[in-house]
């Protein structure tokens, strides 16, 4: 008989079998192609911090579309830079005042780690919370990050603090990435942040 595919749960997806690939602390997860990109902050930020751990494909990007679509005002996905944040950082906060809230809609329960970790939609709320105290609210605020190179490192910062970062920055990495800064995507800026930034120690 077939084996049943994993749940959503940690518990279950930890004991998964070995052919479910999941995403390593050390390997950066796949980024939407080029011409496949998120529209929403919100969704780089749910993607970059459940990816960690969890299979790209089966559970990170359905757990996306559940928790944003009922409300985007958009599709998610778009092939060109999106102008307008589809759902902004402010609409997920107040649709999820806290962890378990978050939790519920995202029908997902695992940490960002399993030794005593905090639970991922706790790590994403702190993530959207970060963004928003730096004046990050949207897609369209992006820009201003590569015309600030002090703001961005401020609040690079400010995420690693996050719990779950994952070795060598990971989920930040990650997250940047998907927003389109980076060094691989930001080739015609005359000033690119680092992918892999670390704050002093």
């Amino acid at each position: 008989m077939d084996a049943a595919p994993p749940s959503l749960f940690d518990d279950e997806v930890e004991a998964a079998p070995d052919h479910v690939r999941r995403i390593a602390d050390t390997e950066r997860p796949p980024v939407p192609p080029r011409l496949e990109r998120w529209t929403s902050l919100s969704a780089c930020v749910l993607d970059a911090v459940w990816s960690v751990g969890a299979d790209h494909d089966r559970i990170v990007v359905p757990l996306v579309r559940r928790v944003l679509e009922p409300v985007a005002t958009g599709p998610l996905l778009a092939d060109s830079p999106s102008s307008a944040d589809s759902h902004p950082l402010p609409r997920l906060l107040t649709r999820f005042p806290d962890e378990q809230a978050l939790e519920a809609a995202a029908q997902n329960r695992q940490r960002t780690s399993t030794r005593g970790g905090v639970t991922k939609a706790d790590a994403a709320l702190r993530y959207a919370r970060t963004l928003v105290t730096h004046g990050v609210l949207g897609v369209e605020d992006l820009p201003r990050l590569l015309a600030e190179p002090a703001l961005w490192s401020r609040l690079d910062r400010a995420l690693s603090r996050v719990p779950g970062e994952g070795q060598h920055g990971t989920r930040r990495s990650h997250f940047w990435a998907l927003c389109g800064v980076d060094d691989r995507t930001t080739t015609e800026s005359p000033w690119r942040p680092r992918p892999n930034f670390e704050s002093p120690s």
